[in-house]
């Protein structure tokens, strides 16, 4: 399709297009979304959700102080069942320091009708968001680990609270990792939370390329494609989010298609002990697939450049992927000053003095142990780093073309 100007006749397909074609983060402050379900204080909210829901849900909880071992805490976390109402009075109590508890990650579309009631995007021009979307009500210090999202360009909208995005383009030098392994999610091993004295020297050789955001309420924040972000609550927060699925995905999936294969076939030889470090506590020893499906998907995926993969987070592709990236940065400039003023706030990198003191403050965090129990012994260094070294997207990428080159039909 050719895009003109004369296809952005009102601000949403204009903020359509600027978030279809954006090269770093912008926010959109203050826009209030004006979701009806919304129109409440979050304890008024938390208390109709017991109500509709009428069941306590399975928190994530997790010991701040475990937590500053290494930033990759999912698989040392517990659990713990309680209403929403009784996770905001946890919140009152002094001992709440010492750890944080999330409900994050969960289908708007698996909630009662009520309690989602007005949630629409199309004042962003993505009507089709509406089913597809994801709430996140977590305590202060919850924290997402560095990471980027293989597919999609991501949408943040904050309903309640404060949080902190630090963000660094693609190209940054940050080491990645798949263990633990998420399908759609590449982690890095540097510690954003708590860094110990090693990171935090190699962190601070980052500072050119370092992105801070406050998201406050009614704050919209939008993360292109393949950008690193660390998030954490500064207040007890709930948010939600929307990943737009892109045309260019398909080989993104194809890709995590083949790191599939390679991490699923390495696990299957390990034992029990290995596969819960490896394995993201999402991620199902029991669900992985036999070469006949996974291979099916895979010539699925070879022959099909624009369509979805079966894997949990692509399910919800089940929309026209957009095109991304098709206007030119002189063409978004112009649909910026088409806007009402001061609407659009492009992100510029912190300067030196602001990221060393984040960097210095998360760093007092850190607190040396007798021992970590997070990696078993039997687990050797040398397996993780072939892991991490044939699973690296550089090798992923260049795997890919040799795929493409040698499978021929």
């Amino acid at each position: 399709m050719s895009y003109t100007y004369s296809n952005y006749n009102s601000d949403a397909l204009k903020l359509r297009a600027l978030i279809l074609n954006a090269r770093k983060p912008f926010v959109l402050r203050n826009f209030k979304m004006n979701w009806k379900c919304f129109h409440v204080t979050l304890e008024e909210w938390c208390a109709r959700y017991d109500k509709e829901v009428n069941a306590s849900q399975e928190f994530e909880v997790m010991s701040c102080s475990q937590g500053n071992q290494t930033p990759h805490w999912e698989r040392d976390r517990k659990s713990l069942r309680m209403t929403l109402t009784e996770f905001l009075e946890k919140q009152k109590s002094a001992s709440s320091n010492n750890y944080w508890i999330g409900l994050n990650y969960q289908r708007i579309n698996e909630m009662p009708t009520a309690l989602g009631e007005g949630i629409d995007f199309s004042r962003l021009g993505f009507s089709e968001a509406t089913e597809e979307c994801n709430y996140w009500l977590c305590s202060t210090q919850t924290n997402t680990p560095c990471h980027y999202d293989t597919y999609g360009c991501n949408i943040v909208v904050q309903v309640y609270g404060r949080k902190l995005w630090l963000l660094f383009p693609p190209t940054t030098p940050l080491s990645s990792t798949r263990i633990p392994y998420e399908e759609s999610s590449v982690y890095c091993e540097e510690n954003l939370f708590a860094p110990n004295p090693q990171e935090l020297q190699q962190l601070k050789k980052l500072q050119s390329s370092a992105y801070r955001c406050i998201l406050e309420a009614n704050d919209v924040l939008i993360v292109p494609k393949h950008w690193w972000h660390y998030v954490e609550a500064i207040d007890l927060s709930l948010s939600i989010n929307y990943w737009i699925p892109l045309e260019n995905d398909v080989e993104e999936q194809l890709k995590e298609c083949i790191v599939k294969i390679l991490i699923e076939r390495f696990v299957k030889n390990g034992n029990e002990e290995e596969q819960k470090f490896i394995l993201n506590p999402n991620q199902v020893i029991a669900e992985m697939q036999d070469d006949a499906e996974i291979f099916k998907i895979l010539h699925y995926l070879y022959e099909k450049t624009k369509s979805d993969c079966s894997s949990e987070k692509s399910r919800r592709l089940n929309v026209t992927p957009c095109a991304y990236q098709y206007l030119d940065e002189q063409e978004c400039q112009q649909l910026v000053e088409e806007l009402p003023n001061g609407i659009v706030e492009y992100l510029s990198p912190m300067s030196n003095k602001d990221y060393e003191v984040l960097l210095n403050q998360h760093a007092k965090r850190f607190k040396p142990s007798n021992g970590s129990a997070t990696e078993p012994q039997p687990f050797s260094i040398i397996k993780k780093a072939i892991i991490n070294s044939v699973c690296t997207p550089a090798v992923i990428d260049h795997i890919k073309m040799e795929f493409f080159k040698r499978y021929q039909i």
